[in-house]
């Protein structure tokens, strides 16, 4: 069986959140100012060829994505902000559901980086996003990954019930 290397050994990072019109150009001008990039990518619709509003950006070191996730996560690029988290290899993990939190009722007003800001306290995060419609508006509940699920259970115990701007969690 192979070896996985650690979350934060790797080099990519999944973009995610994008302006439909974010171009390659976009995206190397804002995340080559941290580093050297190795490579990237807007995917799209493989027949309508329009964004599918994420990406994938490959830093050539480990310490350069390491900081454009730290500086660039919830930073604004073409108007919106954008989501930022280390790329899972492992779809298994993603899949799983083991550290993942559904939050509702969450305000309208509520974004990822202050859902974020709340349940960073419990642990480490590796996927944060209020749910929204297409026209960006919050449908009011998002989901937050956690590394483990002991953080999970700490935030879910924590937090259920509590209020956050204005409205019971």
């Amino acid at each position: 069986m192979a070896e996985v290397s650690p979350l934060w050994l790797r080099h990519t990072l999944y973009v995610g959140a994008l302006h439909p019109e974010t171009t390659a150009a976009d995206l190397e001008a804002g995340f080559s100012v941290i580093g050297p990039l190795d490579s990237f990518g807007i995917r799209k619709d493989v027949v309508s060829g329009k964004s599918l509003c994420y990406a994938f950006v490959n830093f050539t070191c480990i310490s350069h994505a390491s900081k454009a996730l730290a500086c660039l996560n919830h930073r604004t690029l073409r108007g919106k902000p954008i989501r930022i988290m280390w790329w899972q290899r492992e779809s298994e993990l993603r899949k799983s559901g083991i550290g993942n939190v559904f939050v509702k009722n969450l305000a309208p007003s509520v974004t990822n980086a202050q859902l974020e800001s709340v349940f960073s306290k419990y642990g480490i995060i590796l996927s944060c996003k209020v749910v929204e419609e297409k026209n960006g508006k919050s449908k009011c509940f998002g989901y937050v990954q956690f590394e483990t699920h002991n953080s999970a259970i700490s935030a879910f115990n924590s937090l259920h019930g509590a209020v956050f701007e204005g409205k019971k969690l």
